[in-house]
């Protein structure tokens, strides 16, 4: 973890929400295994996806929820011991596909990821694809998002 830590300008908040992915890693029983041959239909669905160019709403829609959320939903660990990992990981993705949008106070984003623009979201299909394509943890698809969040300047979920 250290050499994270050199790496990126992370604040204690970052580095508990990485401790807390590594530890969700380490939970024994269910775990959720993805072999080579899902690994591969799934890429390949991705990249049919991203290929889609469309502006229309309710297109875009299906491409959220039918590609990223399911990619996301399939991957990520299930159940309520597991909520928060996937909060810390949504919140990063959500950032993403909504250009820098935070959730505020009262945790409302002001933003729709649905509606996202489609480049966005096909960033972060790549994101997921890539991440899938090399069996990551759960701490490398955050870092992923936490990463391209940096690139673009977004910044990060309080």
């Amino acid at each position: 973890m250290a050499k994270i830590i050199k790496k990126r300008d992370l604040t204690k908040e970052d580095i508990e929400r990485l401790e807390l992915l590594q530890k969700a890693e380490e939970v024994k029983g269910e775990q959720l295994q993805l072999d080579l041959s899902e690994g591969v239909r799934i890429e390949n669905e991705a990249e049919r996806l991203i290929g889609q160019k469309i502006d229309d709403p309710i297109a875009k829609f299906q491409l959220y929820y039918k590609g990223l959320n399911n990619l996301l939903r399939e991957n990520l660990p299930s159940g309520k011991d597991n909520e928060l990992v996937r909060r810390i990981i949504y919140d990063e993705k959500n950032i993403l596909i909504n250009r820098g949008a935070k959730k505020d106070e009262k945790g409302i984003r002001g933003s729709d990821g649905r509606m996202a623009y489609l480049e966005d979201l096909e960033l972060a299909i790549q994101v997921v694809a890539q991440w899938l394509s090399k069996k990551g943890t759960y701490q490398d698809l955050y870092l992923a998002f936490w990463d391209k969040n940096e690139e673009l300047n977004y910044g990060h979920q309080d």
